[in-house]
C-alpha cells in the first residue's frame, strides 16, 4: 500500500539523527503505530476488550464493596469511584471493539472490490482483442 523508499549515502538510514523520518528509532516507532492504526489490525480490538474487562472488574469491586453496606451513604464513594467508571470503561471498550470491527470490515471489502476491478479489467482487456 505504501511506497518506501530507502536513501543511499551519506544520510543512510544508520547515520541520521533521531528526527531523521528514516532513522531506526522513527522506524520502530512508527510501525507500531501503524500497526495500531491499520485498519486490518486486531489490536484495537484487543485494547477494547481489554479495557471493557478492566470496567467489569472495576463494577465487581464495587458491588462487593456496596454488598455488605446497608447506608446509603456509605456506598456512595464505592458507587461514585468505582462503579460509574466501570460502566464508562465498559461501554469505551465496546465502542473501540464496534469501530474495529467496522474498520476491519471495510478493510476486507475494499480488498474484495480491488480484487473484483482487476478482474473486469482483465475481463476487458480479453474481450478488446
Amino acid at each position: 500500500m505504501t511506497n518506501l523508499t530507502l536513501r543511499s549515502g551519506s544520510d543512510s538510514m544508520g547515520s541520521g539523527p533521531l528526527g531523521d523520518p528514516l532513522s531506526p528509532d522513527m522506524l520502530g516507532r512508527r510501525s507500531r503505530f501503524r500497526a495500531f492504526t491499520d485498519p486490518s489490525s486486531l489490536l484495537p480490538t484487543y485494547a477494547g476488550v481489554a479495557i471493557a474487562l478492566v470496567g467489569f472488574a472495576l463494577i465487581a469491586y464495587a458491588w462487593a464493596k456496596v454488598a455488605g453496606l446497608v447506608d446509603v451513604w456509605r456506598q456512595m464513594p464505592y458507587l461514585l469511584s468505582a462503579g460509574l467508571p466501570g460502566v464508562g470503561l465498559v461501554m469505551t471498550g465496546l465502542v473501540i471493539v464496534n469501530v474495529s470491527a467496522r474498520r476491519q470490515d471495510s478493510a476486507a471489502r475494499a480488498r474484495q472490490m480491488a480484487s473484483l476491478t482487476d478482474a473486469m479489467r482483465e475481463l476487458q482487456r480479453t474481450l478488446d482483442r
